[in-house]
């Protein structure tokens, strides 16, 4: 086994199978610039090693998979005016967009919480196995952030209301929500994982008319099924609740989103999302529904490009500062945002974040 300096990544090749493993579990394995390096330097290295069949990326915390960037050192970037702000976001962006197109099968273990930079790693794999105790959200908009990681991507997949839904709300999605959102492919017991990277390694690698990354995906799949692994989602909520979503979250504005919640103010699934919504930054919210409208045209490769240059607006025209001050410095938990719901018009939005509005 290998590591990075800090001990922050664990990297180990066995029995064909190469383990990326994030290890800052009291930090519920939020990354850094140097996390995103070893990744990106370990999976382009196996990427033209035979010896690696198949790469699995997991968390070591008991309590998460990743919990996001660490937005605390985000912070301290912003304040110092230091380089690394830029080049953390630039890195990280850049391995999750070449996790899309990595060539070799990928796995993605989404146990616990998973948000922000949790899902910029494990949204491109070719398998996301979640389990009974995964909660996934992408809950930017309460410190004063956008949506980011290739969110505008693969938020957007199933539906651009469901998409605008989940990134102003930042909705904490259970397994079923996860797996009818396209969020994940399989739900598998956790007690059925060591199990399944067992099954993994155990693989005989044989001569197929296959290519080998073909082969490889079609035994996963198999022994998936085999340890009664689901991608159906019978009890998700947020199904039951995709005609209200849709009649609300398709509005154009952060405004009309707003009026039209407020016009079904007897219905107690609109009380609780406006409810949940106060707490987020306003410019957050109407940047997030301007970015993944817009994402929902775009490709992958168009996605992170605005992404990024959003990024670089967002360092000194957005709340990010203040929103992790009040969540995590002082911790008061009451954000002064700049910014009001009235002061956010549409031209404001384009003038202020102009590649938001540039397709």
């Amino acid at each position: 086994m290998s590591v990075d300096s800090n001990d922050q990544v664990l990297v180990e090749i066995r029995n064909g199978i190469g383990y990326i493993t994030l290890n800052r579990p009291a930090a519920l394995n939020t990354i850094n610039l140097s996390m995103v390096r070893t990744i990106q330097s370990t999976m382009t290295l196996w990427e033209s090693t035979a010896q690696v069949k198949a790469v699995v990326i997991q968390g070591s915390a008991d309590k998460a998979f990743c919990a996001g960037g660490d937005v605390r050192r985000v912070y301290e970037c912003i304040k110092e005016d230091s380089s690394e702000y830029t080049e953390f976001f630039k890195e990280e962006f850049a391995l999750d967009e070449y996790i899309y197109t990595y060539p070799k099968p990928c796995i993605a273990l989404m146990h616990g919480i998973v948000m922000g930079g949790g899902m910029g790693l494990a949204q491109g794999a070719t398998f996301r196995l979640i389990c009974e105790n995964t909660k996934i959200a992408m809950p930017e908009t309460a410190i004063g952030y956008f949506p980011d990681v290739g969110a505008s991507y693969f938020l957007t997949r199933r539906s651009t209301s469901l998409a605008v839904y989940l990134g102003v709300t930042g909705k904490l999605l259970s397994p079923e929500d996860s797996l009818f959102c396209g969020l994940a492919d399989w739900v598998l017991p956790l007690n059925q994982w060591q199990v399944f990277k067992d099954r993994l390694e155990a693989i005989e690698f044989e001569e197929s008319s296959l290519d080998g990354s073909v082969f490889l995906t079609e035994k996963i799949l198999s022994i998936l099924r085999d340890l009664g692994a689901r991608n159906d989602f019978p009890n998700s909520g947020l199904q039951k609740h995709m005609k209200s979503i849709t009649e609300n979250f398709s509005a154009p504005s952060l405004q009309e989103v707003y009026a039209a919640l407020q016009a079904n103010g007897s219905d107690p699934w609109c009380l609780e999302t406006l409810e949940n919504m106060k707490r987020n930054s306003p410019l957050a919210m109407a940047s997030a529904l301007q970015l993944l409208t817009q994402g929902a045209t775009l490709s992958l490769k168009q996605c992170f490009a605005v992404e990024l240059e959003l990024n670089h607006l967002w360092k000194t025209r957005g709340e990010f500062v203040e929103g992790v001050r009040a969540a995590l410095v002082d911790k008061d938990k009451k954000p002064l945002w700049k910014y009001a719901l009235s002061d956010i018009t549409t031209d404001f939005l384009r003038d202020t974040f102009p590649p938001i509005f540039a397709h």
